[in-house]
């Protein structure tokens, strides 16, 4: 019975915390399941004990004829050996026997309990049944209380909100209107902000160019794009600000030969041509602009092929008149070959001014004005014709004449 009574408290819990018609019904399932399996068993074991003594009845009954029938060997054996055989076949056998009448006599029992233990579910179900009821009186009252109580500070609350939501709307309204107005406002003087900002960084950049020296300058001043641009000193240059980092001040350039290069010293003096086109800026600002600091040389060609390569030198200036505009280069580096290194250290000779070392004039001779020495490995001055000897010539390159050329240095 302690098993009893421990399997009715655990249910008597398992009631109390899980009241509901479904936790019931498994309950009861359950309890039928119990009773019907130990009847089932009960009923298996019955049969099988039944058979089973029949059965060993049936073995008693072979094992007398077989021992009588065969006493005559029995009596070869010796008496003790036989008797103490017999003995505890025997034993075996009522031992077999007492426990089967023992496990019948505990199923009889178990079938006597299962009454009671229904009746005890029977009452732990009452219980139950009591305890939920109760509860869910008590739950209706307390929904009930709180749904009138919601109702209530609904109707309160709504019209609490709906007045607080018009008098936000009131004030947003015209905190709306205020901030539109200022935005207007705002708009307007920042039109203007920017306008003057405009005028005013135009302003800045015309005088960044007009007090830069150089085109190095204007385009530490921002001044990023290529073009024409007057210096401080007013001489108007064209700046490439674009290649090998810029700030290059371009000096000559020729693209198509409109522009006749065989000219006498004066000309080359002051420069001449279109600064967008094909010129040669001067030989007396040339002067000027590298007097001071040192400056770098870059000369870019193109064949009639398509084909260019450039040469670079790392310091390069031009003397004032009365050293009849001498040259002095260094530094090469580049894809060209150097054919300026032959001309270092000599004045600028032209058809009417010969500094050269030949005994004839190179100008006249080649068509040009250059650094000529006895004549020359460069003639970017030359007549400009794609055959001529006399043309547009980089030796270090090619021999033949050449399309373009343009030289610059900063």
């Amino acid at each position: 019975m302690p098993k009893m009574k421990v399997a009715f408290i655990i249910l008597l819990i398992v009631g109390i915390f899980y009241c509901s018609a479904n936790d019931l019904r498994l309950v009861k399932e359950r309890v039928r399941y119990l009773e019907n399996r130990v009847n089932s068993e009960s009923k298996f074991r019955h049969d099988d004990y039944s058979e089973i003594i029949y059965r060993l009845e049936e073995i008693d009954k072979v094992l007398n004829t077989s021992l009588d029938s065969r006493v005559s060997r029995f009596n070869e054996v010796p008496k003790e050996t036989s008797s103490r055989a017999i003995e505890h076949l025997k034993a075996d056998f009522t031992r077999i026997r007492k426990a089967f009448g023992e496990e019948k006599t505990e199923t009889a029992r178990i079938r006597r309990e299962i009454p009671s233990l229904g009746n005890d579910l029977k009452a732990v179900q009452e219980e139950v049944d009591n305890y939920c009821k109760i509860s869910l009186n008590k739950t209706d009252k307390v929904i009930s209380r709180l749904e009138t109580n919601t109702l209530m500070i609904s109707k309160v609350s709504a019209k609490q909100i709906a007045d607080d939501i018009e008098n936000k709307t009131v004030l947003s309204n015209k905190r709306v209107d205020a901030i539109a107005a200022n935005v207007e406002i705002n708009k307007i003087n920042i039109e203007r902000v920017y306008s003057l900002v405009t005028v005013l960084s135009t302003n800045i950049k015309t005088l960044l160019r007009q007090n830069s020296m150089s085109c190095i300058e204007l385009l530490s001043n921002g001044i990023t794009k290529s073009g024409t641009y007057q210096l401080r000193n007013g001489l108007v240059v064209y700046c490439d600000q674009i290649t090998d980092g810029g700030g290059w001040t371009v000096f000559q350039r020729r693209l198509n030969g409109q522009v006749d290069f065989y000219r006498n010293l004066a000309h080359y003096k002051n420069g001449f041509g279109d600064l967008n086109s094909e010129f040669w800026l001067g030989n007396e600002h040339l002067s000027s602009l590298t007097a001071g600091g040192e400056h770098e040389l870059r000369i870019e060609l193109e064949d009639f092929d398509g084909n260019s390569v450039y040469a670079k030198y790392s310091k390069f200036k031009i003397y004032p008149e009365e050293d009849n505009y001498k040259l002095k280069v260094s530094g090469y580096s580049g894809t060209a070959g150097d054919a300026l290194d032959y001309h270092n250290d000599m004045m600028f000779t032209t058809f009417d001014r010969d500094n050269d070392k030949h005994t004839i004039t190179c100008a006249v001779e080649y068509h040009g004005a250059w650094w000529y020495k006895r004549c020359f490995y460069s003639n970017l001055n030359g007549q400009y014709s794609e055959k001529s000897q006399k043309g547009i010539r980089w030796n270090k390159w090619k021999v033949s004449s050449l399309k373009k050329v343009e030289m610059k240095f900063r």
